[in-house]
């Protein structure tokens, strides 16, 4: 590890910002100098403009992800090297349209492609209480509260705990899969021996995802109208 990425490295655990800003930043700077095949110290001004055209012209990355790499290398060259960068790159206004709403009826059409149960009570979840992957792979047992008709989710968006609302019919699946699963430690753990008491994977859940997205596409009616962010929710 070199004595620049240790450096930034240092900064970034300062600023306390998040593992998945950390891993984005250092990638932006590693990105750059391997275009370059020198040291980020001898980089000028316009090489970074070229180097941002050069990911939008000729590899086609997204405007968002240049301006994601823009402001990782901001912080070094701002934080580390001490160095102001001028650069200028800007989104393109975007056309606002309304999204695909689709009927309760296509809904269930898709919790119900999961066969597997706790599959099926994940897509439920997720979709009843208004989770997040990561928050849906997060819950345990004790954080669904029958009493009060709640369902706590901790570490949600920002880092903040809330309180979701837990549907009757929910709660029923939810009944019905603890007596025939028994999980212990998370609601929907790992399926792997060796991670018996971990939670599932983020990876996991995504290839969940994409295989029910297949499965929508090719026997269900709302197929068509689907995309892959109904079921990364």
């Amino acid at each position: 590890m070199t004595q620049l990425r240790q450096k930034m490295i240092r900064a970034m655990d300062l600023r306390n910002l998040s593992d998945h800003t950390k891993r984005a930043y250092l990638a932006a700077v590693k990105g750059l100098v391997k275009h370059y095949q020198e040291s980020p110290e001898k980089i000028t001004k316009e090489q970074i403009e070229d180097y941002l055209l050069y990911l939008k012209n000729e590899k086609g990355n997204a405007p968002s992800s240049c301006i994601g790499v823009l402001t990782g290398l901001r912080f070094f060259y701002q934080n580390i090297l001490e160095k102001e960068i001028s650069v200028d790159f800007s989104l393109p206004k975007k056309p606002r349209k309304l999204p695909t709403v689709l009927a309760k009826e296509q809904i269930w059409e898709i919790i119900c492609a999961a066969k597997n149960l706790k599959r099926h009570l994940i897509l439920m979840t997720t979709y009843a209480a208004g989770l997040r992957a990561g928050e849906v792979m997060r819950l345990k047992p004790e954080h669904i509260d029958s009493k009060r008709m709640l369902i706590k989710v901790e570490d949600g968006k920002g880092r903040k705990d809330r309180y979701t609302m837990l549907s009757g019919k929910l709660l029923n699946e939810l009944r019905h899969y603890y007596r025939k699963c028994h999980p212990k430690t998370y609601l929907f753990p790992s399926s792997y021996k060796k991670s018996k008491n971990k939670p599932l994977s983020y990876w996991r859940y995504l290839i969940f995802s994409e295989t029910i997205l297949q499965i929508i596409k090719t026997n269900t009616a709302c197929g068509p109208n689907i995309k892959r962010s109904y079921l990364i929710f």
